[in-house]
């Protein structure tokens, strides 16, 4: 199964390079130097944050950490990869759509590895200010709803 993640991974970072070093529109978007926190309820319930670093137009790298508050306290850091679609959807300044993969270190006395897959969107309430709706899947991403601080 991590074999799987990892060559998915792989083919999406692959077409995600080729559209942004082959795109004809030269339009800058920079999604990076933004902090975002999400916070998720429910059986899941925890609070996490990354901060996004632009590696091109239309894909960010983001160190991240996870802290769950239902059952047991478990802490999970990682790193996680964003393509967002925003060029090739000709999506507005106010919003962003992206989908992804993270590797997470699950801090639980095991320290397990696991690959997750999510996607998301901001709507920018500001140049500063977004709220954000992020699902995922997978032992150490369960999505929420957050805040973006536009750095």
């Amino acid at each position: 199964m991590k074999n799987s993640f990892k060559l998915l991974f792989i083919i999406v970072l692959s077409l995600a390079l080729s559209n942004s070093i082959s795109a004809q529109d030269n339009k800058s978007t920079d999604h990076g130097n933004a902090l975002n926190v999400f916070v998720s309820f429910g059986h899941n319930t925890a609070i996490s944050a990354n901060y996004e670093i632009n590696l091109s137009n239309d894909i960010t790298f983001a160190p991240e950490a996870k802290i769950w508050f239902a059952g047991v306290n478990e802490i999970a850091l990682g790193a996680r990869a964003d393509y967002y679609f925003d060029r090739i959807m000709n999506l507005s300044s106010s919003w962003d759509i992206w989908a992804g993969i993270d590797g997470s270190i699950l801090i639980d006395g095991k320290s397990d590895f696991y690959l997750n897959l999510h996607a998301g969107v901001e709507y920018a309430l500001s140049s500063k200010w977004g709220v954000i709706a992020e699902f995922g899947g997978g032992k150490a991403t369960s999505g929420g709803i957050g805040i973006a601080f536009h750095l």
